[in-house]
């Protein structure tokens, strides 16, 4: 009996035992430098196949036995291990390790991920650098600091637009611009475009990116190719700018207060003659506005109407913040006011933005965050081609005082009522012929995140981007015009509504993690233009549409509506956080294509692998090498692009006016276009594949990656006969390729306690190529891009570039010498031809950073070799006589050959007024000038006081700032700068970038800044 007392004891004791030896360890993961959670860390059991990943918390669970070791893995960490005990809590704490040197994205619909996971090329821009180029446009900000993205300023007028593209554009006459994403949420940075083309009276408009306040911005990930911006579906076909907002800094909160003042000056001005006067064909006329004259003699006096025409600007800026969190809530906001004034008097812009954003854990599963932002802002501008202030300014003969442009009775003094037609003064331009934009905005977001278990999680989140636009232009009486005064108002009411539901799984088996998010998202646009037109003033000094009579008015009114809905999936794995495969797909259906192919899936697949930890995988040791980190990646993708909205069917809106039979208006096309059924979406396959190299313990970076894109089925508006009752016509056809490289170097040369030097190189080259075109068309033209009198126009050409210039020779034979007329004369070429090509060899820009003890120093030179600029400026100023091209009115012998005899010619031809209008001009070729150039974009010095010194004024910082912009400009360009965009951003196709029409000169500047909080 006690004997089987005895072994039953034992055997009690033994199970017992043997059942304690497996339990539940559970604990929380924190960052070692700030104490904060750390999700996404994986916690591992040596020699065995259990691993898990911590939550957004920080926290874990895992079964282990007592003696078995915890390994903590997580990308930009060290590895740390910890032995099981009796304990079964564990907390750890993981330090920085500088041989990972990762950093987080932001990729598509917010997913946060490691760099080293990724498969494709993307880059950030902080907050730091964003500041540090203090551009009141977010997209300027990001010149130059991200290869592969060409970003170019339309004009140097407050509030100008600014174009963005990534690695050429996709698409041949429709939308190339990336989207823009903010804090998860799709927004409208469009640009209304200009009217009339690079023509008389156009007036680009800013793009909508300008109304977000960059001291707002917390950083920019660039998605460069559709691998990237897969998961946004059709609007990101050409890439997505992401933004991420600030939010509340852990701790006790802070408010911050930061005020900028700025002047600004014309940074270059064209050259003018000074040797023959106003008048024509070699005689004075003192009713024309154009330099055809005699020569100045020593009693006239000589006016600098372009100089005196321009003002020095000053500018101010002031930003207040508030910020705060605790362990379960954080918020951040902020109240902005920009305040722009420019270098052409009444010419100004200004933004008041307020932001709120707030997030709030109300259980350690479940998280709720909203994001808010009000902006008002206002712009006065006017407009260029051959009706602007500058091109008055420009044409004014020099021997009159452009000053003095009003008669007694308030009537403009008009030069020229002749057959050379007449101009606007261009100080009665600035002062009656103004055009306003008004602009109220509302951007919202909400979410909420809910984790049922602790391997998944559901987030919802909804948004809009609202804002009404006022446009105003008027056109006083007297101007130079058909009608006595002009009025045109416009109200357009925009909104994107978007809803995305996202679903995350995370598992581990072994070595093996797993990540698949799938949603669903839905996407609704609505766009309602209201217009008013009036003219032939009843009473010249006010300013109404009731101002004249009913049959002088009109009212037209559009409604422009679009829905996207998008499914998707996205698929991670890797192989102990050392290699990496991604699996992307998602479908569209687009309100804008018809129902035969309004549905279209498109995949893509990436994988990247981490040669550096690889090795030290597989042989287990450390690398002592010079090479501290090396990954390899490649990505494949499709991605579609819809059409515009409402071109299935002809388009038909309201037009009315004292006219119409029906006093409710009639029905009319409202656009030039045909309508087309049978559309189906463009399609784009890329290629990429890169390496991102890290040397001597990564003080020395290198990223390289090439790429290839083939955009087929464009949908191009194309003209049509004239029977069909439109003159363009949408339909699919061509194909474009672009493939290029890009290079990012990262040096930190000195990296002392006291004094440190990073070094920041980002350099891209992009080939456009047009493979094919629909029928027999050799080239696809841009109405929204064009030089007046034809002299050039935007186009793409068939197995040439995408970035072409259309214009027109002079005649020539087949060994290129010129076939003149019988009196020695140039012919022009009965067809346009290539005569520039707008794309750059290559873009780069270099960025200094320097830090001696608690001052700062950046700065960034900024390079383009190659691009070609049609100068149209000039050309108007060997129009008018005022071109130094001009001086010379001697006689001349033209190179070339008598095309009726073929003999050499030898006659000689006067070089007056008609050669240089009828024959010179019509040269395309004469303005068409290299637009290479090194600029200088900015630097900025910065010093933050000692904080005993912030300390005493009872503040927790103090700083201190000074920048200069765009100070320094080489080029051979003869005109203003070759930084030029005619019509603005809002081009399509291959924009109106390369073409300088008479706009607003660029500016350069000195800002000072203070800083502080408390």
């Amino acid at each position: 009996m006690n004997k089987k007392l005895l072994l039953f004891c034992s055997g009690v004791m033994l199970s017992t035992s043997l059942w304690a030896q497996t339990k539940t360890i559970s604990g929380k993961v924190t960052n070692a430098s700030d104490g904060g959670s750390m999700a996404n860390v994986t916690v591992s059991i040596k020699g065995k196949p259990i691993s898990t990943q911590t939550n957004p918390d920080g926290s874990f669970t895992i079964k282990a036995d007592p003696g078995d070791v915890l390994i903590f893995r997580a990308v930009g960490s060290k590895e740390k291990q910890q032995l099981v005990g009796a304990d079964a809590t564990i907390n750890v704490s993981l330090a920085g390790s500088e041989e990972a040197l990762e950093e987080v994205v932001v990729t598509a619909m917010g997913i946060k991920q490691q760099a080293r996971s990724l498969g494709f090329a993307v880059q950030n821009v902080s907050s730091k650098e964003i500041s540090e180029s203090n551009q009141a446009n977010v997209v300027n900000a990001i010149q130059g600091k991200v290869a592969g993205v060409q970003v170019t300023n339309s004009g140097g007028s407050p509030g100008a637009s600014a174009n963005i593209m990534i690695r050429g554009g996709s698409s041949l006459s429709g939308n190339n611009q990336p989207l823009f994403v903010v804090d998860g949420i799709p927004i409208d940075n469009t640009t209304p475009v200009s009217q009339g083309g690079l023509g008389a009276g156009t007036a680009p408009a800013s793009n909508r990116g300008v109304d977000i306040n960059p001291e707002d911005i917390a950083s920019i990930s660039v998605l460069k190719g559709p691998a990237a911006a897969a998961l946004y579906g059709i609007r990101a076909a050409s890439g997505a700018v992401v933004i991420t907002t600030k939010k509340g800094s852990s701790g006790k909160g802070l408010i911050t207060y930061g005020t900028t003042f700025s002047i600004d000056n014309v940074n270059r001005l064209p050259k003018l003659q000074s040797i023959y006067k106003q008048g024509l064909q070699g005689k004075y006329d003192p009713q024309s506005y154009l330099s055809w004259g005699p020569k100045f003699d020593q009693s006239d006096k000589i006016y600098d109407n372009l100089g005196e025409f321009f003002q020095t600007s000053v500018s101010q800026v002031h930003d207040l913040t508030a910020g705060g969190s605790t362990e379960r809530s954080s918020f951040y906001a902020s109240a902005s006011l920009l305040d722009q004034n420019g270098i052409v008097k009444n010419m100004d812009f200004d933004r008041k933005s307020f932001r709120l954003n707030a997030d709030h854990k109300i259980f350690d599963n479940l998280k709720i965050g909203a994001n808010m932002n009000y902006i008002n802002s206002g712009r006065t501008y006017f407009s260029q081609g051959s009706a602007n202030g500058v091109m008055g300014a420009i044409y004014w003969p020099l021997n009159v005082d452009m000053k003095d442009y009003v008669n007694v009775d308030g009537t403009q003094k008009l030069l020229s009522q002749n057959s050379d037609g007449a101009v606007d003064n261009a100080y009665w331009t600035i002062n009656k012929k103004p055009i306003t934009n008004k602009v109220n905005r509302f951007m919202a977001v909400g979410d909420i995140s809910y984790d049922p278990l602790s391997w998944l999680n559901l987030t919802y989140r909804i948004g809009t981007d609202y804002y009404t636009e006022n446009f105003q232009s008027v056109t006083a009486p007297t101007s130079q015009t058909s009608v006595t005064g002009y009025l045109a108002e416009s109200t357009a009411n925009n909104q994107i509504t978007t809803s995305t539901f996202l679903a995350n799984a995370k598992r581990s088996y072994g070595d093996f993690n797993f990540n698949l998010t799938v949603g669903h998202n839905l996407e609704s646009t609505y766009r309602q233009t209201t217009t008013s037109t009036a003219i032939n003033f009843i009473d010249p000094d006010f300013v109404g549409i009731n101002n004249s009579i009913q049959a002088d008015r009109t009212v037209s009114k559009s409604i422009n509506r679009r829905r996207i809905m998008g499914v998707f999936g996205d698929l991670n794995m890797d192989w102990k956080n050392i290699v990496y495969l991604n699996f992307r797909g998602r479908n569209d259906w687009s309100s804008t294509l018809p129902k035969s192919n309004n549905s279209f899936f498109y995949p893509s697949i990436s994988t990247s692998v981490v040669l550096t930890d690889l090795v030290k995988e597989i042989y287990e040791s450390e690398s002592t090498g010079i090479l501290s980190y090396a990954k390899v990646r490649g990505a494949w993708a499709q991605v579609g692009k819809d059409a515009p909205a409402h071109v299935l069917r002809t388009t038909l809106g309201t037009y009315i006016n004292d006219f119409t039979i029906n006093p409710r208006g009639f029905i009319t096309n409202i656009t030039d276009y045909f309508g087309n059924p049978n559309l189906k979406p463009e399609f784009t396959n890329s290629y990429e594949v890169g390496a991102d190299l890290r040397f001597i313990n990564n003080r020395v970076g290198l990223d390289v990656t090439w790429y290839k894109t083939k955009s087929d089925d464009q949908i191009l508006g194309t003209r049509t006969p004239p029977s069909s009752g439109s003159f363009l016509a949408y339909l699919n056809g061509g194909a474009i390729e672009n493939k290029g490289w890009e290079g990012i170097i990262n040096i930190q040369a000195i990296k002392k306690e006291n004094f440190q030097w990073s070094f920041d190189l980002n350099f891209s080259a992009n080939r456009a190529k047009v493979l094919n075109l629909p029928g027999s068309l050799d080239r696809v033209e841009l109405s929204d891009a064009w030089v007046t009198d034809n002299a050039a126009q935007a186009a793409a050409f068939l197995n040439g570039t995408v970035f072409g210039i259309n214009g027109n020779v002079w005649k020539t034979n087949d060994q290129g010498q010129y076939l003149l007329d019988n009196n020695g004369r140039p012919q022009i070429a009965s067809s346009m031809q290539l005569v520039g090509d707008r794309n750059p060899d290559w873009i780069a820009g270099i960025t200094n950073t320097f830090k001696y003890r608690d001052f700062g120093l950046s700065f960034m030179w900024d390079f383009r070799q190659g691009g070609d600029v049609f100068n149209a400026t000039a050309y108007t100023l060997v129009n008018s006589g005022l071109s130094p091209l001009t001086q010379n009115r001697d006689n001349m012998v033209i190179p070339g050959v008598i095309e009726s005899t073929g003999q050499v010619n030898g006659l000689t031809i006067p070089l007056n007024q008609d050669y240089y209008q009828t024959l010179y001009a019509k040269n395309s070729k004469n303005f068409v000038e290299d637009g290479s150039w090194v600029r200088l974009r900015y630097v900025s010095l910065n010093y933050k006081a000692p904080s005993s010194l912030a300390k005493k004024l009872r503040l927790q910082n103090l700083q201190f700032t000074l920048t200069g912009r765009n100070l320094l400009l080489f080029t051979d360009y003869s005109g203003v700068d070759p930084e030029v965009s005619g019509s603005g951003a809002g081009v399509g196709g291959s924009g109106s970038f390369g073409f300088d029409n008479l706009g607003v000169p660029a500016t350069r500047g000195i800002d000072l800044g203070l800083k502080f909080s408390f």
